[in-house]
């Protein structure tokens, strides 16, 4: 990069960090094609893609005051879309076992135990305790995707709700589900030859 660019981004940053809304969109108008493409070849998803890119400028704009420090605004913004790459693809591997091991659970496809206390119907129960407890919107989302199997947009559609809302909400879900299992383990999970510890 040139060093007149160079400056010219950290001045961008500067007047960012003094809360100056003209500065952030010329840097989002730079920047925002830029960091999607490399988010793209990271994730390999479009949607994800601009996903990460709004949080990468969402996060950008809550924590401006500290943007006076960054020497390479642009090296800056690349490494941070990077690492929210990594995290959505950790956290989607994460809602896709937890989405697998309750749908394993409650169609009977595993079996379970720990020291022979616990048994499949126990674990249902579990389960059904924790989407029992969810609020109701995003218990209605869970259902409709584990009972009628339903994906994101065929839910968005029929609750008329934007897909990233009901994406949100299944996250939600999930980890609230996860969360109640851990608190009434330790125990095992066996599914298609595959231990989940809880």
């Amino acid at each position: 990069m040139n060093t007149d660019k160079l400056d010219m981004e950290r001045a961008l940053f500067g007047r960012i960090g003094k809360g100056d809304p003209k500065a952030f969109q010329e840097l989002f108008d730079s920047y925002c094609h830029k960091l999607k493409w490399h988010a793209f070849h990271i994730i390999k998803s479009e949607f994800w893609a601009e996903e990460v890119v709004q949080d990468v400028f969402t996060n950008l704009w809550v924590s401006r005051e500290s943007l006076a420090e960054i020497e390479n605004p642009g090296a800056y913004l690349h490494k941070m879309t990077g690492n929210r790459c990594l995290d959505r693809i950790r956290r989607h591997r994460l809602e896709m076992e937890m989405q697998y091991i309750a749908s394993a659970v409650v169609h009977g496809e595993s079996s379970a135990f720990q020291e022979g206390q616990y048994d499949l119907q126990l674990i249902k129960q579990y389960i059904k305790e924790a989407v029992d407890a969810l609020p109701e919107q995003r218990r209605l989302i869970y259902l409709l995707q584990q009972e009628e199997g339903l994906n994101y947009q065929q839910i968005a559609d029929r609750l008329q709700l934007s897909r990233n809302t009901v994406r949100n909400q299944m996250s939600k879900s999930l980890q609230a589900i996860r969360s109640h299992l851990q608190q009434k383990g330790p125990f095992i999970l066996i599914i298609g030859g595959v231990y989940y510890f809880f």
